[in-house]
């Protein structure tokens, strides 16, 4: 003969199986963010790499001056938008810097303004940068790829 359950145990049981339920919605949700924000951060280190081809490309085709506000300019839209940061078009370089470096790790943030000092020069100096500087600024931009690489773990 089948025993029946009281209506407080199944109101118990209910609540088990849906907070069980509930549980792995909401950890199986999690490991598919955790997946999506590795994979972005993968597209990041490889647009980076893509960033120190483009800019030698650059240099040669454009020369270094256009070569080095072009790929900066280039740099920081794609960090914004790899950082999910709505940014506001009548910001400076430097006011949209300044708000990356909040998203940043303090070392790749330290690189982007030294990288900054010679965009800032060439763009707003008029300065024609030297084969030093062309030299260091694409160093950066190794040392960038680098450093974001090492803080995903890769």
């Amino acid at each position: 003969m089948a025993q029946m359950i009281d209506l407080e145990t199944a109101f118990w049981i209910t609540i088990d199986v849906s907070l069980a339920f509930l549980t792995i919605y909401i950890l199986t949700r999690y490991i598919k963010l955790k997946r999506q924000v590795r994979e972005a951060k993968n597209r990041t280190i490889s647009n980076l790499v893509d960033f120190a081809d483009k800019f030698q490309k650059y240099v040669l085709n454009l020369g270094g001056r256009e070569a080095v506000i072009t790929i900066f300019n280039e740099l920081i839209v794609s960090l914004t938008m790899s950082n999910h940061i709505n940014i506001s078009r009548n910001l400076t370089n430097k006011e949209v810097l300044t708000i990356l470096s909040n998203n940043l790790p303090k070392d790749t943030s330290r690189i982007l303004y030294e990288m900054y000092n010679l965009y800032e020069l060439v763009r707003f100096g008029g300065h024609n940068p030297s084969e030093e500087e062309i030299e260091q600024f694409y160093e950066r931009l190794e040392l960038l790829s680098k450093t974001v690489n090492t803080h995903v773990g890769g």
